[in-house]
């Protein structure tokens, strides 16, 4: 079964970067994404422009117009990726927690209020994506869950100034 579908782009012009952010069914509702991510990450841009591009896509520029995001019309086989999920239980959290060695800091996505966790749903379209980092206290991302945190033992970690790639 082919869809129509509209995936969310963020693109940095400058250093030539394209990351996906999700697909939805509806371009108003690719928009939304958009704002729930800004809203995550308490960003207020003053300046939004939409401008439509000759090959059909929405590009959002707002503050600089190196930095836009692109929504473009695409035809995908199968279904969107799920957004409904059950929040785990308590045990299943701890020992992803305890798998994976949170601190105190460190949030999966079913340690997150109910609000937080919509709002994640919303901009990444997707609850495996979703639920594939860890966040901070107000929903905001600092990894992938996967990722390790590396250590550079140079000197410059030797001089307690260490150097995390995360």
């Amino acid at each position: 079964m082919t869809q129509t579908v509209y995936t969310n782009y963020w693109q940095n012009r400058i250093g030539n970067i394209r990351k996906e952010h999700g697909s939805y069914k509806s371009e108003e509702e690719a928009i939304a994404g958009i704002k729930a991510w800004w809203e995550l990450h308490k960003e207020n841009h003053r300046n939004v422009q939409y401008n439509r591009t000759n090959s059909g896509a929405l590009e959002i520029e707002y503050d600089d117009n190196n930095y836009v995001y692109r929504i473009e019309k695409r035809t995908i086989e199968g279904a969107l990726p799920k957004r409904s999920y059950r929040v785990k239980k308590a045990g299943e959290v701890e020992s992803l927690r305890a798998k994976y060695n949170l601190n105190k800091e460190s949030f999966l996505f079913d340690e997150l209020a109910e609000p937080l966790r919509d709002r994640l749903i919303l901009a990444m379209a997707d609850i495996k994506k979703a639920r594939s980092h860890v966040y901070d206290r107000e929903g905001r991302l600092i990894r992938g869950l996967e990722d390790k945190i590396r250590v550079d033992n140079s000197s410059q970690f030797r001089n307690n100034v260490p150097n995390l790639n995360i």
